[in-house]
């Protein structure tokens, strides 16, 4: 069963920051590229949210990279079956 993700204000600002500076100083080619890979990612975590690394600092927190470049850090909430 994949888990719904709920991003975190402080996540869609991170996430905002970074198409920003994309479409600065890559091409547009580029940026819809990081978006496409992303969005894959994103599906592909929902169905398997322990596919990245337990941080085991916090309970149910993960953290690895999307890509060679960015490093994404989430919580499963099993009982609610979400990620964010």
């Amino acid at each position: 069963m994949a888990l719904e993700i709920i991003w975190t204000k402080r996540a869609e600002t991170g996430y905002a920051k970074i198409i920003h500076y994309l479409e600065i100083h890559f091409t547009e080619k580029e940026v819809r590229r990081f978006v496409r890979q992303s969005h894959e990612f994103f599906e592909l975590l929902s169905k398997y949210p322990e596919m990245l690394e337990s941080t085991g600092k916090q309970k149910n927190v993960h953290r690895g990279p999307i890509n060679k470049y960015t490093i994404l850090t989430y919580r499963i909430k099993p009982q609610k079956s979400k990620l964010n």
